[in-house]
């Protein structure tokens, strides 16, 4: 079984289409597909880049081609009223769920993002976020969101995923640095993980 880990950041529409997909693909594929959340922002920051709404040919493009790409996995979407949205907090919590509660950290960035692209909520506000959680996780995340070893630990996914060579979200890797970034390349990782790494050399 092969691991691919999943960077991911609330804020990307693309990564929420994407994170309709893994489980197919890891299903059609047996992959092991391991969600890391990431600071999208610091990640442009360390290489350079810059967020695409950010040039505005592709910020008028981008609307109609999401919506394209939800109308083809026939999963909802509507852009975000918040966008960029802050989700400091909410990967700060992600974090936390995922070293201490690993079977619950889905079922959180599953609603974080149902939240944000389906249903137009704020990750940026604190009773939004909390009441994404289940009711046993609640004070779990509040106090997550604020605490400096899930700050770090955020940190430390970030730099991870700048040391595999990611550049964006979403960004998956298989191994070390074997990187497939982008919606639109679900089908060529799963390709990959369906014929081994041999087959695209």
């Amino acid at each position: 079984m092969e691991r691919v880990r999943f960077f991911y950041d609330f804020t990307s529409p693309y990564t929420y289409l994407a994170s309709t997909r893994v489980d197919e693909i890891a299903a059609r594929t047996g992959a092991e597909i391991a969600w890391i959340p990431v600071l999208l922002g610091g990640i442009m920051k360390a290489t350079g880049n810059q967020p695409p709404a950010m040039l505005p040919a592709r910020a008028l493009y981008m609307p109609r081609d999401l919506a394209r790409w939800a109308a083809l996995y026939g999963v909802p979407f509507r852009m975000s009223p918040h966008f960029p949205i802050n989700t400091l907090g909410a990967l700060r919590a992600a974090c936390a769920l995922a070293a201490e509660r690993p079977e619950r950290h889905r079922l959180f960035a599953d609603a974080c993002f149902r939240a944000a692209w389906a249903d137009g909520r704020d990750l940026g506000d604190r009773a939004v976020l909390t009441s994404l959680a289940a009711e046993e996780d609640r004070a779990f995340v509040s106090e997550a969101m604020d605490a400096p070893r899930w700050k770090e630990a955020l940190k430390r996914n970030t730099e991870e995923a700048v040391a595999a060579g990611a550049f964006g979200a979403p960004t998956f890797v298989i191994g070390d640095d074997e990187l497939f970034f982008g919606n639109d390349r679900l089908e060529l990782l799963a390709w990959r993980l369906a014929h081994g790494a041999e087959a695209a050399r």
